[in-house]
């Protein structure tokens, strides 16, 4: 449950009543009334937030004086069992970009736990220690850009897609450089089967990938703690690259092509999964003009990421 407070005109009361039953919300009441505004408060399941919160966006276009507060609720009684559909999604598009805002930004708390997180995993690769490998995984911050990527495509926000990839990409670069340079100092450091493994493309590794994009769209629609689909997700991209600035490091080149197009697959499977689970969610734009746009760019990063993993699985079976 949620409950949306509505500070508006007080010429807008009846609408807001209105939009507060025709969808059901559990309850709504006025709270506060003065001469320029009113406060109301609706109580309401989370699936069925969304369509409000579109209803009062339009309803509070070109007025100033107009506010939308959303406050998350932990109990509510008497409880109300849901009966809404398991296919839409529970945790409402403003709250998913605010979200996934936080979690793909580009700033010093991003870059230090890619360092930390690269630094770990190397070591683990390169001593086969598989209890600190997964130790890195679980401080890697890669699951934010990538679902931020997703979500971007899915409603069509180019600057959100622009800044994902940013993030992505500077934290893939940041952690190929790191892993190059402490492979250059590394002492007596030779290809383990830990680092070997992430050096060919192989089914089971884009099963992975394709299920942890799946996870992770998921859990962050419906609002189920995302923590250890992080991990999923780290698994399926840092040890990679981590893997492709060792063997660049030490020369290995052959290898560091595998570990190359491992992580390609990797990044593709995931937002490929992510981005359909999204859609399957109900998740798209408010505005009816700009669903076709949104719908179009979607369709576009479908189609980029199925022929990247057509083009890997072709060289795969070459």
């Amino acid at each position: 449950m949620i409950t949306i407070e509505v500070i508006a005109p007080p010429s807008n009361e009846d609408a807001i009543n209105r939009i507060a039953k025709q969808n059901d919300a559990s309850d709504y009441w006025l709270s506060s009334a003065s001469d320029k505004q009113i406060a109301i408060k609706i109580l309401v399941d989370k699936s069925k937030s969304q369509k409000i919160l579109d209803q009062l966006q339009n309803l509070m276009q070109g007025k100033s004086n107009f506010r939308v507060l959303v406050t998350p609720l932990d109990i509510a009684l008497p409880y109300e069992k849901d009966k809404t559909s398991n296919s839409a999604a529970t945790i409402s598009r403003e709250s998913l970009l605010n979200q996934l805002k936080a979690q793909g930004n580009l700033d010093s708390h991003y870059m230090m736990l890619v360092f930390l997180s690269t630094i770990v995993a190397a070591i683990g690769l390169i001593e086969n220690n598989v209890a600190v490998i997964i130790g890195a995984m679980v401080i890697a911050p890669l699951l934010g850009p990538n679902l931020a990527l997703s979500l971007s495509t899915t409603l069509g926000q180019i600057n959100g897609i622009l800044n994902a990839l940013r993030t992505l990409i500077v934290g893939i670069l940041f952690a190929l450089v790191i892993s190059v340079i402490l492979s250059l100092f590394y002492p007596d450091l030779v290809l383990t089967p830990e680092l070997l493994t992430r050096t060919t493309v192989g089914l089971d590794g884009l099963a992975l990938a394709l299920a942890s994009g799946a996870a992770a769209a998921l859990s962050i629609t419906t609002g189920v703690s995302s923590v250890l689909v992080g991990v999923m997700v780290a698994v399926a991209l840092l040890p990679p690259t981590v893997t492709l600035g060792i063997c660049l490091g030490i020369g290995a080149y052959p290898e560091a092509k595998g570990a190359a197009f491992l992580l390609i697959a990797n990044i593709a499977s995931v937002n490929l999964t992510a981005q359909l689970t999204m859609r399957f969610k109900g998740i798209k734009p408010r505005e009816a003009d700009h669903q076709r746009t949104a719908l179009i760019i979607f369709i576009t990063g479908i189609l980029v990421w199925c022929l990247l993993i057509a083009y890997l699985i072709y060289r795969l079976n070459a």
